[in-house]
């Protein structure tokens, strides 16, 4: 990956009406938070970027809020994936994007739990898990240094975005 965004949705219900946690919906706070951090990531992202996310309903509602914003920018469309469920675990996660293209950038819009613990993962971190707050961005890149004998990959933080501090 040259790029990997992780993205957490922003603020949702407790419980949904039916009482099933993929069907939580954003609050209104959720809303608007998801439209500030959309507008951030829409000056940023790469045009080759592909976008994973979570089938729960917060999930969704998260990205069409970059997805109206983006419509012009990428050309991708969101792919839902069951790697990014609420009950998939991070080495699902791992496997998926390890067998993915590298040259792209890879927006992924999921939970807490995992998305700390793939940071931490990927960024070789004593700790368990990162914490990512809700509706915050962590954007991950990749670059190839040269050694003595060989050109390795190393991962870097190169962004943390949350939408308290960012315009209305």
């Amino acid at each position: 990956m040259a790029n990997l965004i992780l993205w957490r949705h922003a603020d949702a219900e407790i419980l949904s009406v039916n009482g099933n946690d993929i069907d939580r919906a954003l609050t209104k706070r959720g809303r608007k938070d998801a439209a500030k951090m959309a507008r951030w990531l829409h000056q940023y992202l790469p045009k080759n970027t592909v976008i994973y996310c979570s089938p729960a309903r917060r999930c969704l509602q998260t990205a069409v809020a970059l997805q109206k914003l983006n419509a012009d920018k990428i050309q991708h469309e969101i792919k839902v994936v069951e790697f990014l469920s609420v009950d998939s675990t991070v080495e699902a996660m791992v496997k998926k994007l390890t067998d993915t293209d590298n040259s792209k950038t890879f927006l992924i819009i999921g939970h807490q739990p995992n998305l700390g613990l793939l940071i931490a993962k990927i960024l070789g971190m004593q700790e368990s898990a990162c914490v990512v707050k809700k509706g915050a961005v962590w954007w991950l890149r990749q670059r190839n240094v040269a050694g003595v004998s060989a050109v390795a990959a190393q991962t870097y933080l190169f962004a943390v975005q949350h939408p308290d501090y960012l315009p209305n």
